[in-house]
């Protein structure tokens, strides 16, 4: 669910930024985004070095895309969209100590 919210996030914000460099980091930040949920979906079931791998990769997109967010969003919602990365990126960070406990 947090997943598919952020993923409608960054659409929603990409409709919102004036400048091309945010439209551009935008974009990058949506792929990167897209492409480390994959792999984190696809380790699931993978021996735990490999799955702390694609946690540490997801989180590193998710932290690049709260960045982005907080220099581009200019909507009346940059407050609301922020703390929602945020949450996100907290989830995902608990998410990853728990998986990568040794």
């Amino acid at each position: 669910m947090m997943r598919a919210a952020l993923a409608c996030l960054i659409v929603a914000c990409s409709t919102l930024v004036a400048s091309a460099a945010c439209r551009e980091d935008l974009i990058k930040a949506d792929q990167d985004f897209a492409t480390s949920r994959s792999a984190l979906q696809a380790s699931s079931s993978a021996p735990q070095p490999v799955k702390c791998a694609a946690y540490r990769r997801h989180v590193a997109s998710l932290t690049q895309v709260s960045k982005v967010f907080a220099r581009c969003d200019t909507s009346n919602n940059k407050a609301k969209n922020t703390a929602q990365t945020n949450s996100t990126l907290a989830d995902f960070r608990r998410q990853m100590n728990d998986a990568c406990k040794k």
